[in-house]
């Protein structure tokens, strides 16, 4: 009789989740892919959504190249770019289950005649992004051309100014660039090589490499931008900043379903590694920080959400988001720079979570606004006009993973905050970045763009952190 009643429950489950799947269409889901693509000129692209553990949907679309018309598919390469930033930390973090470095080691035990100012900076800020370090993805491509090699693009980065001092901000960098130098200095091999031998190879991802202009695929996707109303081959680079820790792997739709699955388990990374990695990080001061080792951590509709994306000059856009809470995780790749595949993700989300609709579709309150607004509009008036630096904001506001010039640029013109609704979790609070939300007011911000925000409270009334929501 027991084994009856378990058949019937699996039955039972087998039904639900099928039904659940065919309530999606999927010339539904394909028209909403199709019309993001010719909106934001994409040529080909490819994604997988996942849940539980299970592909529930898997596509490819358009074409990898245009010259000669051919199509995406699941063997399609395509480069990720700063997606690469959470496998180099996966990569630290297994040097770390070895015995051979701790997350917390200064990063001149590994590398030597390291500027002054550099002295405090430890592998864990160079994961997390505190290290007070800048982006040089950020300079013209003329930089790299310049400073065609490891040991260049080293020199060039001491000569850069800090931010702030070490673990004082959070400033997104370069950091996993020198992560896989002290992978080179720890191993005595190259990062690639040891990617291939304790990652790529142990899980199956037979697809995935570390750029190498002298092995490449004839299944390599060719990146695109679209300028003046064209398509135009993605920016050269030198292959020394192509292949570096911080942008360098290429990879299938499946070889990034199975990494997403070894994140959901525990037989590739130790428990402790895998919740070291989507902890959210602390500065100095205790303030938390809205990113962990290699991703960014989020309060988004009302669900906690682990995403990186990477947008690359050389012609390509990806993203990987996971939602824990409801098992959902969407992959997606693509061979056009700037591709806006967040709002294609959340999209995506919206129609296998309705939780996910979209804020700018929310009715105004009606209620009166309260004392929150008020602060809401203070804040981002300051915002606006660049108040604080790249030290100053973390200390502020845990914002959404922006820097000052993002947001001056993003609220400019601010006028004033309209308070759309509010959610309340008292009765199941949300926890994230060490306590609980039990608040979330969404508002609309006026100015020359407008756009969609949420501001997350504790119990106490404490902002927690604000996101961009649409």
């Amino acid at each position: 009789m027991k084994y009856f009643i378990f058949l019937f429950c699996i039955l039972i489950a087998s039904f639900s989740t099928a039904y659940s799947q065919k309530s999606i269409p999927n010339q539904l889901i394909d028209s909403v892919i199709s019309k993001h693509m010719d909106e934001k000129h994409i040529p080909g692209l490819t994604l997988a959504v996942i849940k539980n553990g299970q592909v529930i949907k898997k596509s490819s679309y358009g074409v990898s190249n245009i010259e000669y018309n051919i199509p995406v598919t699941d063997n399609t390469v395509f480069e990720i770019a700063s997606m690469t930033k959470q496998i180099t930390c996966a990569a630290i973090l297994l040097l770390q289950e070895d015995g051979k470095l701790s997350v917390h080691d200064l990063l001149s035990k590994y590398l030597s005649n390291l500027p002054l100012t550099w002295r405090d900076i430890t592998l864990e800020q160079l994961m997390n992004h505190t290290s007070g370090l800048r982006d040089d993805w950020d300079e013209p491509t003329s930089y790299f051309f310049r400073n065609n090699t490891d040991e260049k693009m080293l020199d060039a980065q001491k000569q850069m100014p800090l931010f702030f001092k070490p673990g004082e901000g959070f400033n997104y960098s370069s950091g996993p660039f020198f992560l896989g130098l002290v992978i080179e200095k720890i191993t005595g091999r190259n990062y690639s090589y040891f990617l291939k031998d304790r990652i790529f190879k142990p899980l199956e991802m037979s697809s995935t490499c570390v750029y190498d202009s002298t092995s490449l695929t004839n299944n390599l996707a060719t990146g695109y931008h679209w300028n003046n109303n064209k398509y135009e081959i993605g920016i050269d680079i030198p292959s020394a900043a192509e292949a570096r820790a911080d942008v360098g792997i290429l990879t299938t739709i499946d070889d990034m379903i199975k990494w997403n699955n070894a994140l959901n388990d525990n037989n590739f990374l130790k428990v402790e590694s895998k919740q070291a990695m989507f902890t959210a990080g602390k500065l100095k001061t205790g303030i938390v920080i809205p990113y962990g080792y290699g991703w960014y951590i989020y309060y988004y509709r009302n669900k906690v959400l682990f995403e990186h994306g990477g947008a690359f000059r050389t012609g390509f856009n990806s993203r990987i988001t996971k939602i824990p809470e409801t098992g959902l995780d969407i992959i997606v790749l693509c061979n056009k720079w700037k591709s806006d595949l967040s709002d294609l993700t959340y999209q995506l989300a919206s129609y296998y979570d309705k939780t996910f609709k979209k804020i700018s579709e929310v009715k105004k309150e009606k209620s009166k606004a309260d004392y929150k607004t008020k602060g809401i509009e203070n804040l981002f008036h300051d915002l606006s006009i660049k108040k604080y630096n790249r030290g100053q904001l973390y200390q502020q506001i845990n914002i959404s993973g922006f820097d000052p010039d993002e947001l001056e640029d993003l609220l400019r013109g601010f006028k004033k905050t309209v308070l759309l609704g509010k959610v309340f979790l008292k009765s199941n609070p949300r926890q994230l970045f060490g306590t609980s939300i039990t608040e979330v007011f969404y508002y609309k911000i006026e100015a020359d763009k407008p756009s969609y925000w949420s501001f997350a409270y504790n119990a106490n009334g404490k902002l927690i952190c604000a996101n961009l929501e649409d």
